[in-house]
């Protein structure tokens, strides 16, 4: 009787049979938490394949017991690892399955597939028959490990721990090999020595994660000493001796050693020749020689002088500022026939937009090798100077010549252009612009050819510039197919492709929906799809093309985990819920947008300095990836200080001067802020400034998301003030504040706020008589909640060109809410902006009107309070708060309870100017308004032109002198646009300024008033 007996075969798949050829861990510490010996680098780093078997995972040798085991039946299949906490999901890549015969090529097909996920470094096969000779298969595994996150400590000198990080090139997510980690640590040992660090050490510490397959990688630097400059050799004919080289470089014994120094030595040596006009001079290290003995770095510099090279103008004059900005040796520190070609069209361009349209450039060479120089002649003909009359533009008819012109560089002569803006390099450019405009629009046949008319209609000099056009047949796009694609539907696809029956074909437009299909893919998981895009014309209708996309959509990947690393005073549930706010959900498919969009809002939290993010296993062909995050967090406590200086109109310098004089000031400032307080995205910060004009110390608290809400902010101000803030008086406040910002949509805002402040006025600084007017100088206490309503559609805060904005401000100060004064408060804003001409000129208008009513004829409005008008923010006709009331006596401006102003504005496009490109615009304004003493007052001054009872204001002693007008002002202005916002200046003029009087005579305020700020006035 045949006896069956329990048969284990272990089938050793790459490298099981072969160990002496598996990579090893770093150390026997560093080795992840498993029984299972050290991880091979790969699978084809084992053994050669055996030639009898099938194709499979290279270095695959199967024993000749599972050919005795073929055709039995299997009675299970498992898999079996250490910490795959889903081997369900791999349970589809099994080729031999249960309950079918035993086939060994399934087995190998199945073992390849469970290489290719990435997820395995070993994978042994064990079969076992039982009593009823059917076989049990196991697939035992063991896990590869991926770089969970790659940290460097040590010292914060350059290099610094994040440049050391990078230059490892250990990549987030990559596989974990001992290779690699060798390899990083030379790659810091390279970084450490060029900055001197000789004897640097690095020591590695592991953290293994076996359940996400991850290991934590920190490398610890003891940097040591720094070494020294120690002898300094020179070779080749550098025409200089040895102590004119280091005296020049900053390079001497006993420096120290450091990567910045040396490639700043260098750019001074490559300067100092070039300064010498030795543009050819070359200037290397050839050798570093490093003594352990002494701890010194020997430099060995190559130093060839060259000769040499004058650069001569003839014919025309040119600095010698522009020579070097034209001809580019110069910055190349080189001499060739490439640059100086360069060069001569560059300084033809720029005297052709001077109006030398004719202008001729050559250049020429006299060598003189005697005296080792060579000199470079630019011959300039600049010919007669020329002005653009007329562009004219012929043939468009799909277009028309406002879209045409506005690609154009040429101009023709007017305002501040004199001769207009040509040369042969602006029409060339203006030519391809046509052209590509036309191409993006399906006129594949398009012809544009310029012709410039000189003499034109008889006049010498004058020119007339036309762009003729032949538009030919418009291409459109007469059938789409798209093939290949499964699992996102035609019609998901066709809603973002714009190359679509009917629309114009073009290259362009084939690129913009390859952009756009492949984003598609990208963010539903599909991270390997291909396109492809042919077109040909349909045979019936040659003006057709027939557009064909195809599709390799790739494997979709879906998400397992987030992995965030780094986090140390963080708490986790922040990182958790900016994750649930993008919805990045386990099995749900990995998107790029979903992930680009989680590291943004990790970066708004301002708390972290970095935010890296990758797919683990990127390389294998597991459908369920984890997505790590590595976090650097930024430092809690920041810094900032500082000494300034101040000059402004306006500051108060004694009763004779109500209007103000040009003062100075001194200004010391000193911030601490502190973030990611209690481990939250809050911040504290506290904000000190002492000068002559303005002595400050303000603490808040910042926490957005209040009550777990996104669109709720919180902000608890305590703020004490001591500043010259209008000409009157020093004030002197107190303040706390309770904020709470709503975010509504993305163009609403509500805030909420509840402010208590004191504010006193020292009765030295006050310029108008305290005894005339008592309640001004008394201390007062204002308790005011407060609502405002916000309402922002404009395209650039900035630099508005469409859209409106709207505010709404009311608050009600009471005794309820331990306020000394009892008012109500409203103010509203106004401003919209309107494009017109071709959409390059914008109409800006801004109406501001606020109200401020004591509760009765007891309660008054103390003078902190009160509005204030004047300056480029309000109406530029006046110097900062010079609107509206003044004391009688001293002449200061007392503020009010009303005001309106009303600002139109009109915005320029851009000026093309030489200098300056499309970068300065200008405005022309008028501003209309006042300051009122109460609210009555607006409506009996509104059509009122001039200042009322004029003479009486004039008067010595005078008790009556009304402001009650509606002051006018017209000016210009200029804007320059920088990255911040655009420069203004104003220059305003103010129709109808007002008289007051000032002790026993009278003042008149200037007409003229200049300002200058950051951004648009509204």
């Amino acid at each position: 009787m045949l006896r069956y007996q329990p048969v284990s075969l272990v089938l050793l798949l790459a490298g099981v049979c072969a160990l002496s050829a598996r990579a090893q861990q770093p150390s026997s510490s560093s080795a992840p938490p498993s029984a299972t010996p050290a991880v091979p680098a790969s699978p084809q780093s084992a053994v050669q394949p055996a030639a009898s078997l099938p194709a499979g995972p290279e270095g695959a040798q199967i024993s000749g017991g599972l050919n005795r085991l073929e055709g039995a039946p299997v009675a299970s299949v498992q898999i079996r690892c250490e910490s795959i906490q889903h081997p369900e999901w791999l349970q589809p890549l099994l080729a031999q399955r249960a309950g079918a015969p035993l086939d060994k090529y399934k087995v190998r097909q199945t073992v390849q597939a469970l290489y290719n996920t990435g997820l395995f470094s070993n994978i042994e096969v064990e079969a076992e028959r039982n009593a009823q000779g059917e076989i049990a298969l196991v697939f035992r595994a063991v896990e590869s490990y991926f770089f969970g996150s790659v940290r460097v400590e040590g010292s914060s000198d350059q290099p610094t721990g994040t440049q050391l990080a990078n230059a490892s090139k250990l990549v987030l997510g990559e596989q974990f090999t001992e290779a690699r980690i060798s390899t990083g640590i030379e790659s810091m040992q390279h970084i450490l020595r060029e900055n001197g660090y000789y004897e640097a050490r690095i020591q590695t510490a592991y953290e293994w994660d076996p359940p996400n397959q991850q290991v934590k990688v920190l490398f610890t630097v003891t940097r040591g000493p720094r070494a020294k400059v120690g002898a300094i050799h020179v070779l080749g004919t550098p025409g200089l001796e040895l102590q004119q080289i280091m005296d020049a470089a900053g390079l001497h014994p006993g420096d120290t050693v450091s990567a910045p120094h040396m490639n700043h030595v260098l750019r001074r040596l490559r300067k100092k020749y070039q300064k010498d006009d030795r543009l050819q001079a070359q200037v290397t290290v050839t050798r570093r020689d490093y003594h352990p003995e002494n701890n010194t770095l020997d430099y060995t510099f190559d130093i060839v002088e060259g000769p040499r090279v004058d650069v001569k103008v003839e014919g025309a004059k040119l600095s010698s500022g522009l020579v070097k900005k034209f001809v580019p040796i110069y910055e190349e520190n080189a001499l060739d026939e490439d640059l100086l070609n360069e060069g001569s069209r560059k300084i033809r361009d720029y005297f052709q937009t001077k109006g030398f349209f004719d202008a001729k450039v050559t250049y020429s060479e006299r060598p003189n090798p005697a005296e080792e120089r060579r000199e470079i002649i630019f011959n300039i003909d600049r010919g007669d100077r020329h002005k653009v009359l007329e562009i004219d533009i012929v043939g468009n008819k799909y277009f028309p010549r406002e879209t045409i012109r506005e690609r154009m560089e040429v101009q023709p002569a007017g305002g501040l252009l004199l001769s207009g803006l040509f040369s042969q390099s602006m029409v060339a450019r203006d030519t391809q612009a046509i052209l590509n405009l036309y191409h993006d629009n399906g006129f594949l046949q398009v012809k544009v050819v310029p012709n410039v008319q000189d003499n034109y209609q008889g006049e010498v000099g004058r020119l007339k510039i036309s762009i003729n056009i032949e538009e030919g047949p418009q291409t459109l796009v007469g059938k789409l197919n798209i093939d290949g694609n499964s699992a996102i539907p035609d019609e998901a696809l066709r809603e973002i492709i714009v190359a679509t029956e009917g629309q114009p074909y073009s290259d362009a437009n084939v690129a913009n929906d390859q952009t756009e299909v492949t984003n598609y893919y990208f963010n539903h998981g599909f991270p390997e799809v291909r396109f492809e895009a042919a077109a040909h014309p349909l045979k019936d209708a040659p003006e057709r093309m027939e557009v064909t996309y195809r599709i390799t959509e790739g494997p979709q990947i879906f998400l397992d985990k987030i992995l965030v690393s780094g986090l140390h005073y963080t708490k986790p549930f922040i990182v958790e819920r900016e994750e649930d706010e993008v919805e990045a959900k386990r099995g749900e498919a990995l998107s790029q947008e979903k992930t680009l969009d989680l590291q943004r809002r990790l970066y708004d939290l301002g708390i972290f300095n970095s935010v890296d993010m990758a797919v683990q296993n990127p390389e294998g062909d597991a459908t369920r990836k984890n997505l790590n995050v590595q976090i650097e967090e930024a430092r809690r406590y920041t810094f900032n200080y500082g000494i300034g200086f101040e000059v402004q109109t306006g500051q108060p310098t004694g009763s004779a001067t109500p209007q103000g004089k040009t003062g100075a000031s001194a200004r010391v400032l000193f911030d601490v802020t502190r973030l990611n307080f209690r481990g939250r995205d809050h911040t504290i910060t506290l904000q000190t400034r002492y000068g002559n004009l303005q002595k400050r110390a303000l603490i808040s608290y910042g926490a957005p998301r209040w009550w777990d809400n996104p669109n709720l902010t919180m902000n608890i101000t305590a703020l004490y003030d001591d500043t010259f803030n209008v000409r009157t008086f020093e004030a002197r406040r107190l303040e706390g504040s309770l904020e709470i910002k709503q975010s509504v949509n993305k163009a609403t805002t509500l805030l909420y706020r509840f402010t208590y402040r004191r504010v006193s006025i020292p009765s030295t600084s006050l310029l108008i008589d305290p005894n005339l007017v008592p309640l001004f100088s008394q201390p007062v206490r204002v308790g005011i909640p407060a609502f405002t309503y916000i309402r922002d559609t404009r395209d650039d805060p900035t630099d508005s060109h469409k859209g409106a904005f709207l505010t709404v401000d009311t608050g009600v100060a009471s005794r309820i809410f331990g306020s000394q004064a009892s008012f109500s408060r409203l103010l509203m804003q106004n401003s919209s902006y309107y494009r017109f001409h071709r959409k390059r000129w914008v109409f800006a208008r801004s109406t501001r009107i606020g109200f401020e009513k004591p509760f009765s004829s007891t309660d008054f409005i103390a003078l902190p309070e009160r509005f204030f008008a004047g300056g480029s923010n309000s109406h530029r006709g006046f110097g900062i708060n010079q609107a509206g009331p003044r004391d009688l006596k001293t002449g200061f401006p007392l503020g009010g309870e009303a005001i309106l102003v009303n600002n139109l504005e009109l915005r320029t496009p851009p000026l093309p100017l030489p200098l300056v490109g499309n970068d300065l615009s200008a405005v022309v304004f008028h501003d209309m308004g006042n300051v009122f003493a109460t609210a009555g007052d607006i409506a009996d001054s509104f059509f009122r032109y001039s200042q009322p009872d004029r003479s009486t204001c004039t008067t010595p002693g005078t008790q009556t002198c009304s402001f009650n007008f509606m002051a006018h002002a017209v000016g210009v202005g200029a804007r320059y646009r920088t990255p911040v916002g655009p420069l203004s200046f104003d220059m305003g003029y103010n129709l109808n300024p007002p008289v007051f009087p000032v002790g026993l005579g009278f003042q008149k305020l200037r007409r003229f008033n200049f300002s200058f700020s950051i951004g648009q006035t509204f």
